[in-house]
């Protein structure tokens, strides 16, 4: 009798799944995989070439660049904190990057992959200290992220232009376009090293204390402090990591491009795009919460969505109200969570 009745009481097959899927549909990560084959299902109605080989490598190439920079700002975001420079940082990486490889290092006698080798290197460099700068004004100084990354975005795009008075740099030598032209797994460089960094920063978040002082920094500042972190020095390296991301995604845009020019338009509007991206891919506005995996998710639906209006034979200037409605709505669900909570 007693068996029977621990049987009768066990949940079926079918409400076990009900409260699986329940759990699942729960996950920001799973909901925004929900959305992604949804609204590729409805493109793939509207033309069929929206899967041609083409297409799909066409989306996983230009996702490369928001995704990588994408890494970084999401622990930034974490944090508590954001950045909105990491369009112009790109810009500044390549033009600084090519502006010394063909007018310092070319004529001082470096060969060509020396001169490639140090201009990277000190391009990076000067990410590096953008994103100290950031830090300094946020978290020392205190003026609000958005007010001073906005304020660097312009001094940094204005430095790009100037750099270059509006005229791309070029030519480089050819081993400026080594990476750009490699294609592993027959997509992109770019798009590897984003997936190589997407996992060993999956890893960071849920598997070590880096992730539970980013966690604990934003979702509480005195706590965390109290709990001993140092919740400064983990700011800064956010700052600093989504700022070199950056900087790193404008380099290799520049070594896909013909002719590998230093441009100072590189990076324009991409800003939008990472930040859409990061929040629709479920990271918390007020900080505390997100992942690597929701990021890569994020930014993959919004370079769908974007090459989907294009295939499908809408008109292209949907595009950014509709990455504008996204960011929006994906705020709108993050603020209504955030108060739910509270």
């Amino acid at each position: 009798m007693e068996l029977t009745r621990t049987q009768s009481n066990k949940p079926s097959l079918a409400a076990r799944t009900g409260l699986a899927l329940r759990g699942l549909v729960g996950m920001q990560e799973f909901a925004i995989i929900i959305a992604f084959f949804v609204a590729l299902a409805f493109f793939y109605w509207r033309n069929p070439a929206m899967l041609l080989p083409a297409t799909v490598t066409s989306i996983l190439r230009t996702m490369a660049f928001p995704g990588l920079i994408g890494l970084g700002l999401v622990q930034l975001m974490i944090a508590g904190e954001i950045d909105l420079s990491t369009g112009a940082m790109m810009s500044l990486a390549a033009v600084f990057c090519a502006k010394l490889v063909r007018d310092v290092f070319l004529p001082m006698g470096f060969s060509g992959g020396e001169a490639v080798v140090a201009g990277v290197a000190i391009a990076l460099a000067a990410s590096l200290l953008v994103g100290l700068i950031n830090s300094v004004l946020v978290v020392k100084i205190g003026i609000p992220a958005v007010i001073a990354t906005i304020g660097m975005q312009f001094v940094v795009r204005g430095a790009s232009y100037s750099f270059t008075t509006g005229v791309p740099i070029y030519p480089l030598p050819p081993e400026m376009a080594i990476l750009g032209s490699m294609r592993p797994l027959g997509v992109s460089f770019t798009f590897v090293l984003m997936l190589g960094l997407g996992l060993v920063v999956h890893i960071l978040l849920t598997r070590t204390r880096w992730g539970a002082s980013l966690f604990a920094t934003g979702g509480n500042k005195m706590a965390a402090q109290v709990c001993g972190v140092n919740t400064d020095r983990v700011k800064f390296i956010c700052f600093m990591l989504t700022s070199l991301l950056a900087g790193m995604a404008g380099i290799l845009t520049m070594s896909q491009l013909p002719q590998t020019p230093g441009d100072p338009i590189i990076g324009r509007f991409l800003d939008l795009d990472v930040l859409a991206g990061v929040v629709v891919g479920g990271v918390s506005l007020f900080g505390g919460r997100g992942s690597a995996i929701g990021t890569f998710f994020g930014v993959l639906f919004i370079q769908m969505v974007r090459s989907g209006i294009v295939v499908a034979h809408f008109d292209s200037y949907l595009q950014q109200p509709v990455l504008g409605f996204m960011l929006v709505l994906g705020a709108s669900v993050d603020v209504l969570r955030h108060f739910r909570r509270a």
